[in-house]
C-alpha cells in the first residue's frame, strides 16, 4: 500500500480474492491497471512536460483531448525523459507489460473473446504487472506518500486534506507559504522525502470515498474535461483551465498554442470569459470579411470589449484548425477599473506610439525591437493585429497608425481595434451594447458562480424571483457587465443580493471618472460646444430637450449638416439619444452630472453666445410650466409656421413629464388645428395614430379620432373610424352611460351611412350599366345581410338601451348623437321590413322630444306609411297614426304637420 487511493482498490480487490469473486476481480483489475497508467502520466506531465521537444508536445497536445489506452501509453513513453519506466533493465519486464496491454486490452476486454476458462491467465498478467510496479524501487511514486487536497489559503499559509496511505486516514493539512507554493483545489503527492509532486489535473478528490481519474476533453476551448470514478460506475465533467490554455511551447513573450498559433503573452482581463454575445461577430468577420483588413469593436466602458477579443484569441489559438500564423495582442490601457475594490487602477507600460506597435510586432515575429514598418507590411504569413483601447491614443498618433494599417495585405493580415469613441470607427463597426435586464440577471449568476463559489446560488435563485429586485439589478449596474462584477462581489460580500443593492456601484466618484470623464476629450469642437449646451436644456430629473432649442441656442438653424454630425457625435458615444425626430435625452444622469462639471470648467473654445441665446428661450420646469407649454402652444397657432406650431405640441407630447390630460388636450388641439386651419386630414390621422397606444382606452381620444376619420373623403377613412370604435368596445372598456351612448350613436350613423350608400350606388351602376345584374345580385346580397346584422347591433341594442330612457334627460351632445343614430337605425328597419320597430322609434321620440326634434321622425313616419299604402297616402294625420281617437302623440304629429303645411 503506497497512497491512499491505491489502498482503498486494494482493500477491494483483497476482498474479492477471498470471497472467490474471480469474474468481477477482473474489472478491478482492470481498474486499477488503467488507474496507474494515469497515475504515472500525472508524475511525469507535471515533471517533464515543459522537457519535451516541441515537436513532442504538438504530438501530445493533440493525442491528449480523448485517448485511447494506446495512446495514454504512447504520452507517457513521450513524456518520460529521463527513462524512468521504460528505461532500464531492470524494468524490461515493465517496458514490456505497458507496451503490451493495449492489444491485451482489446483481445480480451474490448474486441475480441474472452471466456471463463480464460480469466486465471488474466489475472496472471494483472498480478505479475502489480508485483513489478508495486515497489518504491519503481519509482517515488510508488514509495508510502499522503495525498494532499489543497482547499484554501490564507495570508500565511495553505490549507487543505491529508488522505494517509492506509487509506483510511485523513487529517486537516497545513502548509506555510514560504515552503512550497500550489494551487488551491489541486492534488498533490507528498513523499517521505518531504517532496510535494503534483498529480493534478489527471486526478480528482471530491471526498474520502470519492475519486476520479482523467477520461477525455469534451471541449478544448472551455477545457471541459471528462473524469471516471474509481470503485464505482459513474462519471461527472469539469473546466480545467490547464487544458483550456494548454501551449505547445512558451517563453517570456510568446507562446505556441496547440494548433499551432503564436500569441504574444499577456493577462486576461477575466477569471472566466462569460458570452456577451460578441465573439461569434468578431470571428465571422476574421474568418469570413474579405473586403477590410481591420474592424473596430466600440461601446462605452464596461460592456466587454476587451474580454471579447481575448476570448477571441483563445478561440483562435483552440480551435482545431490555424487560422492565423501570430496574434499579437497590444493595449493603450493606462488605467483599469478594479471591481473588486471599485476603485481605478494605474496600468504601467501601456503603448502609446506607431513605434511602440510596431516594435512589439517585430520582437515577436522577428525577433527584433526595431522601428521598421516595412518587415511587416511583407510579412506572408497570416497575422492578427489587436489594438485594445485604441482611443487612448493621441490625435496625431492616431491619425499615425490608420495610416500604417491601410498599407497591409488584406491577404495576410487583419487588425481588430477597441474604443470607447464611435468616431473613431474605421473598417467594419462592431457594436458592443449593455445587456438587456434579463441578460444582466443571466450573467450575474455566472459572475457570482465564477468568483465566489460558495456564494449560496438557491438564495439567489430565489431572490432574482422578486421582480423589484431584478429591476433594481438593472437599474443599478445599467447592464454594464463591468458593474454586474462588481454587483456580485458586494452580494458575496453582504451575504445577499438585496443587501448588495443598498450600496452605491455606477454612481460612485470612481465609477463616473472611469466611465465619462475622458469622454469630452473625445468630441470634436462643435461636439463640445452641443455637450455643453445640453447641459442648460435639461434637469437632472428631466432629462429631455427640444432638438429645436438645441439647434437655436448652438446658432445651428441654417447650418444643419454641422448640427447632425456634432448630434451624431454625442448619439455614437452614448451621451444622448434622440426620441421620436425633434426631442434628445441625456443618456443617464451621471452623464448630466458630468456635463454641470464641464460647463462650470469650460475653457476658452466654448462659444459664450450659446450661454445669452439659451437665456431667449428659458423658461421655469415644473407642473405649471406644462399648463403654460400648453397655451403657448395654442396661442402660436395663428402666428408661426406649421412646422413650429408641431414642435411645440410635439413637445408636450412627447415629455415624459407632461401629465395625461394635458397631453391628450394637446393632442386634440393640434389635430383641430390640422383640420381646421390646414385642412390636412390625414396629417391628424397620423397623429392620432402614433399616440393610439397611450390613449387607446380614452373614450374622448377615441371620439375624436373617429369623427376626424369620417371627415375624410376617402372610403378607407370612414371604414378605419367604423373600425376604431368595433375594437374600442370588443376591449370592454370601463364606460358610463352617456359615454357608451354616444358611441353606440355614432356606430350606428357610421355603419348605416356607408351600406345605404353603397346600395344606393350599386343601383346607380345597374342603371347605367356599369355592372351586370348577376354582379348586382351579388353586391345586393352581401348588403342585406349587413343590414340585418347592424338592425341586431348596433342598432337594435341603441334603441333596446334607450328604451326605457326619458331622451330629454340625457346631456345635449349625447342626446344628438343617439337621435341621430336612431334616425339612421329607423332607414335600416324600413329596408329590411321592420316597418313596426321603425314606427316604435318614431312614436317614442315625438312623444318625449320638444317639437324642434320631431321632424326627422315625422318624415319617416310619413315614409312608412307611403310604403304600406301608398294609394291612399296624405299627410292628414289620422291616417299616419292608427287609433280612431287621436293621442297626445297623434295630437303633437298633428300639429307639427299643420305647422309644416302652413310654411
Amino acid at each position: 500500500m503506497n497512497n491512499y487511493i491505491l489502498s482503498q482498490i486494494n482493500r477491494k480487490i483483497n476482498f474479492l480474492k477471498s470471497d472467490g469473486q474471480k469474474s468481477d476481480l477482473r474489472v478491478y483489475y482492470q481498474s486499477k491497471f488503467e488507474f496507474l497508467l494515469i497515475y504515472i502520466l500525472s508524475y511525469l506531465w507535471n515533471k517533464n512536460w515543459t522537457k519535451i521537444s516541441i515537436d513532442e508536445r504538438e504530438y501530445v497536445v493533440n493525442c491528449i483531448l480523448k485517448p485511447s489506452i494506446g495512446i495514454i501509453v504512447s504520452i507517457i513513453r513521450k513524456l518520460d525523459t529521463y527513462n524512468e519506466f521504460f528505461g532500464t533493465k531492470r524494468l524490461k519486464k515493465l517496458n514490456q507489460f505497458i507496451d503490451e496491454y493495449p492489444s491485451f486490452r482489446n483481445e480480451k476486454i474490448g474486441h475480441g473473446f474472452s471466456f471463463e476458462d480464460d480469466t486465471e491467465n488474466y489475472l496472471d498478467f494483472f498480478e505479475t504487472f502489480f508485483e513489478i510496479i508495486e515497489t518504491p524501487e519503481t519509482c517515488i511514486i510508488f514509495a508510502e506518500a499522503d495525498i494532499i487536497k489543497v482547499t484554501k489559503e490564507d495570508q500565511e499559509a495553505y490549507r487543505g486534506i491529508s488522505y494517509k496511505s492506509n487509506g483510511t486516514t485523513y487529517l486537516a493539512w497545513t502548509c506555510p507559504k514560504g515552503i512550497c507554493s500550489f494551487n488551491v483545489g489541486d492534488i498533490y503527492l507528498y513523499s517521505k522525502n518531504n517532496e510535494y509532486l503534483r498529480l493534478s489535473p489527471f486526478i480528482k478528490i471530491e471526498s474520502e470515498s470519492e475519486f476520479y481519474t482523467f477520461c477525455s476533453i469534451e471541449e478544448k476551448l472551455t477545457g471541459r474535461t471528462k473524469f471516471n470514478r474509481l470503485l464505482k460506475t459513474a462519471f461527472f465533467t469539469s473546466e480545467v483551465v490547464e487544458f483550456e490554455r494548454l501551449s505547445i511551447s512558451t517563453d517570456n513573450i510568446k507562446r505556441k498554442s496547440a494548433n499551432g498559433t503564436v500569441i504574444n503573452m499577456f493577462d486576461n482581463n477575466f477569471k472566466k470569459y462569460i458570452d456577451i454575445g460578441i465573439t461569434k461577430k468578431v470571428t465571422d468577420f476574421l474568418e469570413k470579411n474579405r473586403a477590410s483588413v481591420f474592424a473596430t469593436i466600440w461601446g462605452h466602458g464596461g460592456v466587454g470589449k476587451t474580454a471579447s477579443i481575448q476570448r477571441v484569441c483563445e478561440i483562435l489559438c483552440n480551435q482545431e484548425r490555424k487560422q492565423f500564423d501570430y496574434i499579437i495582442f497590444l493595449s493603450a490601457k493606462d488605467r483599469y477599473y478594479n471591481y473588486y475594490q471599485g476603485k481605478i487602477k494605474p496600468i504601467a507600460d501601456g503603448i502609446s506610439s506607431l513605434e511602440g506597435i510596431v516594435s512589439k510586432i517585430n520582437l515577436i515575429l522577428f525577433n527584433d525591437s526595431s522601428f521598421a514598418t516595412e518587415p511587416i507590411i511583407q510579412y506572408s504569413g497570416k497575422l492578427l493585429i489587436i489594438i485594445d483601447d485604441f482611443e487612448t491614443f493621441t490625435k496625431d498618433e492616431k491619425g499615425r497608425i490608420v495610416s500604417f494599417i491601410k498599407q497591409l495585405d488584406i491577404n495576410h493580415h487583419k487588425v481588430v481595434l477597441t474604443t470607447r469613441a464611435a468616431t473613431l470607427i474605421t473598417g467594419e463597426e462592431i457594436q458592443t451594447k449593455e445587456l438587456t435586464e434579463e441578460e444582466s440577471i443571466v450573467f450575474l449568476q455566472e459572475a457570482i458562480k465564477n468568483e465566489t463559489p460558495s456564494f449560496n446560488i438557491e438564495q439567489l435563485k430565489k431572490e432574482l424571483k422578486n421582480k423589484d429586485i431584478v429591476k433594481k439589478v438593472f437599474e443599478i449596474t445599467s447592464g454594464r457587465p463591468l458593474f454586474i462584477l462588481q454587483l456580485g462581489i458586494f452580494s458575496a460580500q453582504k451575504g445577499t443580493l438585496t443587501d448588495a443593492l443598498n450600496t452605491e456601484i455606477k454612481s460612485t466618484k470612481e465609477a463616473i471618472n472611469f466611465l465619462y470623464d475622458r469622454i469630452y476629450d473625445y468630441l470634436s469642437t462643435d461636439a463640445k460646444n452641443m455637450f455643453l449646451g445640453i447641459s442648460l436644456l435639461v434637469e437632472e430629473n428631466d432629462l429631455s430637450g427640444l432638438l429645436g432649442n438645441l439647434k437655436f441656442i448652438l446658432s445651428k438653424e441654417d447650418k444643419e449638416d454641422e448640427f447632425q454630425n456634432s448630434l451624431n457625435e454625442l448619439i455614437k458615444l452614448k451621451i444622448i439619444i434622440v426620441e421620436d425626430k425633434d426631442f434628445f435625452k441625456v443618456y443617464s444622469p451621471e452623464i448630466y452630472k458630468l456635463m454641470k462639471i464641464y460647463y462650470q470648467n469650460k475653457g476658452p473654445e466654448f462659444d459664450g453666445n450659446i450661454t445669452n441665446r439659451f437665456n431667449l428661450i428659458n423658461t421655469e420646469k415644473g407642473a405649471p410650466t406644462e399648463i403654460a407649454l400648453l397655451e403657448n402652444a395654442d396661442a402660436s397657432r395663428l402666428i408661426e409656421s406649421e412646422p413650429e406650431v408641431e414642435n411645440k405640441y410635439r413637445y408636450i407630447l412627447n415629455r415624459e413629464k407632461t401629465p395625461y390630460d394635458i397631453k391628450r388636450t394637446a393632442l386634440i388641439n393640434f389635430a383641430v388645428y390640422l383640420i381646421s386651419y390646414k385642412s390636412k386630414v390625414q396629417k391628424a390621422l397620423k397623429l392620432y395614430q402614433d399616440y393610439f397606444q397611450i390613449f387607446k382606452k380614452d373614450p374622448i381620444y377615441i371620439e375624436r379620432y373617429v369623427t376626424s376619420a369620417w371627415i375624410d373623403s376617402s372610403v378607407d377613412s370612414k371604414y378605419l373610424a367604423i373600425q376604431i370604435i368595433q375594437d374600442f368596445f370588443t376591449a370592454k372598456p370601463k364606460l358610463n352611460q352617456e359615454t357608451y351612448l354616444e358611441l353606440l350613436g355614432i356606430l350606428t350613423t357610421y355603419k348605416s351611412i356607408m351600406v345605404v350608400s353603397e346600395r344606393d350606388e350599386i343601383k346607380s351602376k345597374l342603371r347605367f350599366n356599369e355592372i351586370s345584374k348577376s354582379e348586382y345580385d351579388n353586391f345586393h346580397n352581401e348588403q342585406k345581410e349587413r343590414i340585418k346584422e347592424i338592425f341586431k347591433y348596433p342598432g337594435g341594442h341603441l334603441f333596446n338601451v334607450v328604451k326605457d330612457i326619458d331622451l330629454m334627460t340625457l346631456s345635449p351632445s349625447c342626446r344628438n348623437l343617439v337621435l341621430d343614430g336612431l334616425t339612421h337605425y329607423i332607414e335600416i328597419a324600413i329596408r329590411i321590413n321592420r316597418r313596426d320597430i321603425g314606427k316604435q322609434v318614431c312614436e317614442k321620440v315625438i312623444e318625449e322630444m320638444p317639437q324642434n326634434y320631431q321632424n326627422p321622425f315625422i318624415y319617416k313616419l310619413n315614409k312608412i306609411s307611403y310604403i304600406e299604402n301608398p294609394a291612399s297616402f296624405d299627410n292628414d294625420i289620422s291616417k299616419v297614426m292608427t287609433p280612431t281617437t287621436i293621442t297626445e302623440l297623434g295630437q303633437k304629429l298633428k300639429d307639427a304637420l299643420s305647422k309644416n303645411n302652413a310654411t
